[in-house]
């Protein structure tokens, strides 16, 4: 083989190895979670985890080779700022808020996150199915700083139940267990995390965490910026999007979040 010949043929090679690496990399793709968002997305023990995490994770081995997706933490104040800016592409889990105007494309929905009311065995030694109705007269418990539900909103200024505010799912537990508050409104899955994590206070005392009524839902998302467009933008979306929705079907995501409701 002549030298020149050598040479362009080496050249292809090397420009067909590059190409198949390229290929097989795909492209890289951050999206930041929440990072103190327990059960749905925190970092425990240097790592990040939780239930969007665990099917945000599944979701992006169905992405592959064409996308090389990453979760990373952050702190949501500062994941919603750079959004904003557009220093970053995604941000998971924002639930519908149309005065967002930095976020122009939603996933589809990756969960209900549902606010609820548990109550203690006293409370619920009777049926307590209607709210308000079947709640006029007690204490329910509600973390300082959480978005309370308009039901319970509208319940508590109209005088039909009282509300009483603790710094969190933990205070709240222990109030209701030891009979200091009728009632607990909560996010359904933060409670469920926060009793599993107090199953050694509770050892012992009978206590179990009992549903009375479910009071709001809201969908949640991955948004993404409006002012970060990279060239796979679209498609990397719609690329996610049936990712979830085949999850959805095959119940790959049902099963996920059955650990966490456990």
């Amino acid at each position: 083989m002549a030298f020149g010949s050598f040479c362009k043929a080496f050249v292809l090679w090397i420009a067909g190895v590059s190409f198949v690496w390229a290929a097989s990399a795909g492209e890289k793709v951050v999206l930041y979670g929440d990072e103190n968002y327990a059960p749905y997305s925190y970092v425990e023990n240097g790592q990040f985890k939780g239930m969007y995490v665990d099917i945000l994770e599944k979701a992006a081995e169905k992405l592959k080779p064409a996308y090389d997706v990453s979760l990373q933490p952050v702190p949501w104040k500062r994941g919603l700022a750079d959004l904003e800016f557009g220093s970053s592409f995604a941000l998971f889990p924002p639930g519908l808020k149309r005065e967002r105007t930095y976020i122009d494309r939603y996933s589809v929905p990756i969960y209900r996150e549902t606010v609820v009311v548990f109550c203690n065995d006293a409370v619920m030694s009777k049926p307590r199915t209607r709210f308000p109705e079947d709640f006029s007269g007690l204490t329910v418990g509600v973390n300082l700083g959480f978005l309370l539900s308009d039901r319970l909103m509208q319940a508590a200024k109209a005088g039909t139940v009282k509300t009483e505010s603790a710094k969190n799912n933990d205070a709240n537990l222990k109030k209701l267990a030891s009979h200091r508050i009728d009632c607990f409104a909560s996010d359904r899955a933060a409670a469920l995390h926060a009793t599993r994590q107090l199953e050694g206070y509770f050892a012992g005392s009978g206590f179990k965490l009992q549903e009375a009524v479910e009071l709001s839902g809201e969908d949640t998302f991955i948004g993404y910026s409006v002012k970060n467009n990279p060239a796979y933008k679209a498609d990397f979306i719609a690329k996610m999007d049936a990712a979830l929705e085949t999850m959805k079907r095959n119940g790959q995501l049902a099963k996920i979040v059955a650990e966490y409701l456990r």
